[in-house]
């Protein structure tokens, strides 16, 4: 193996790896970053290390530095590896080769047992592209064929994948993660045992699983990883069954309701910032749709209040995943708006953006995009129109025109002295100006405006 590949990983890491070997400990870089050097990836930042030393001769080679009891029990601390001198300072987790027992609660071993190979350490991992190692040499230690299976694109359970997931359910939402993250097919045993296993998901804290279903729904294939193990994502969010095979009954829409969604998630355009939130919110989207559909005298599907009801039944999933505030909210604000009526109108826009302020507007909109795009009816004269339609909101954005009540020419006390009596319904006032400066009714001017506030009411 050229060490020129893990040269970078290596160097980073070279302080904690050269203090454990000249005291005598065998110390080797091993997981995500191994597997990300062979992906020709060197942006990793995390460095976990195997070593055989105990933890408490981790430390007490790492006297001289900080170093945090992250999971002492099982054989982890953190040492905080300095940059330079007074600086910065890296996390590297350093664990010390071990085996695992029994796993009772099927997410955590019962008792460990620090053993003498890192090959014995390899052999309890998850899969095989995760169960490598390489030490300051450059020599790839890989027992279980990780390297091969990175070229074939392949997640593969190490030994007996029915042992793997028993032991730890939460390697169940790991598969789907990495298969959707790196692209990659889950090979058949491993794919055969995770969904006879599914049911461990009940098993697992909902915050674990969450973490990972954001990740696995922002990744690359996760349409792909969706439709292939709907059973198992049916596990986390059982709602999914309602729309898997619900026909809309609707000429506009090709797809059942669940393949729409899917679509959608695929078709959304997303930033890194909201990706995670983005793609989540567009798998959720039409979840209200079972419990509000309706047929006219002509056969014809109708949806109405669907959004609504999304939003009810997503607030629901999302504090059972025991989703953080923002993403909750913002999730459920999207869903509840999705059905927004855009039009190439600048007064509309400008209440649109006034309303739901612009950053959440454009992801309306990049949402209203994708849903079209997901009916496979969606014209490129109506796409058109959505670029447009972006564009131009940030136009108005940038133009700094009036959007919001503290955008006015006037504020609080200038009421106040025009004659408007102090109190809540001053608030009304200065909205009601607002409407009139969107709807060009009235220039966002300070003495114009208060001469608007004495016309009479139309």
């Amino acid at each position: 193996m050229d060490v020129k590949v893990f040269e970078k990983y290596i160097e980073r890491a070279r302080p904690v790896l050269e203090a454990l070997e000249k005291n005598g400990h065998k110390a080797l870089l091993v997981g995500g970053c191994v597997r990300e050097a062979l992906r020709g990836n060197e942006d990793r930042t995390d460095l976990d290390v195997t070593t055989g030393a105990s933890p408490q001769e981790v430390k007490e080679v790492f006297r001289q530095w900080h170093v945090i009891d992250t999971g002492i029990k099982h054989g982890t601390v953190t040492v905080m590896m300095p940059v330079e001198e007074g600086g910065e300072k890296i996390p590297v987790e350093v664990t010390t080769f071990r085996s695992d027992g029994d796993y009772s609660d099927g997410r955590h071993p019962d008792e460990i047992r620090f053993v003498g190979s890192v090959e014995e350490d390899l052999a309890r991992r998850d899969f095989t592209i995760n169960s490598m190692a390489v030490g300051l040499d450059g020599e790839l230690i890989d027992p279980f064929g990780g390297r091969e299976d990175l070229k074939k694109g392949l997640i593969r359970a190490v030994g007996d994948p029915n042992v793997r997931f028993r032991e730890d359910g939460l390697r169940i939402m790991r598969a789907l993660r990495f298969a959707s993250v790196l692209d990659f097919e889950i090979e058949k045993d491993t794919a055969d045992a995770l969904l006879l296993h599914k049911d461990l998901l009940k098993q697992i804290s909902p915050e674990r699983i969450f973490v990972e279903l954001k990740k696995t729904l922002a990744g690359k294939s996760a349409g792909r990883v969706v439709r292939e193990f709907t059973d198992v994502f049916s596990v986390v969010i059982p709602e999914l069954e309602d729309i898997r095979g619900f026909h809309q009954r609707n000429s506009y829409h090709r797809y059942d309701v669940l393949e729409h969604c899917i679509r959608a998630m695929e078709a959304v355009e997303t930033t890194p910032e909201n990706r995670e939130y983005m793609k989540l919110m567009a798998l959720l989207h039409d979840v209200g749709k079972p419990s509000t559909f309706t047929l006219d005298e002509d056969g014809i599907g109708h949806f109405y209040g669907h959004a609504g009801e999304g939003d009810r039944i997503c607030r629901a999933i999302l504090q059972r995943l025991r989703s953080d505030g923002f993403t909750r909210d913002r999730i459920c604000y999207l869903v509840h708006y999705h059905d927004l009526v855009f039009e190439e109108d600048d007064r509309l826009l400008k209440r649109w953006m006034s309303r739901h302020g612009t950053e959440v507007l454009l992801e309306i909109l990049d949402f209203k995009k994708a849903d079209n795009i997901a009916t496979g009816n969606v014209t490129e004269e109506l796409l058109d129109k959505f670029n447009r339609i972006k564009r131009r909101i940030m136009e108005i954005e940038k133009e700094g025109d009036c959007l919001r009540v503290k955008d006015l020419a006037v504020n609080g006390k200038d009421l106040m002295d025009a004659g408007v009596t102090p109190g809540p319904a001053m608030g009304g006032v200065l909205e009601k100006l607002l409407y009139a400066v969107l709807d060009g009714k009235v220039e966002n001017d300070r003495a114009k405006l208060l001469e608007y506030l004495d016309r009479p009411e139309p």
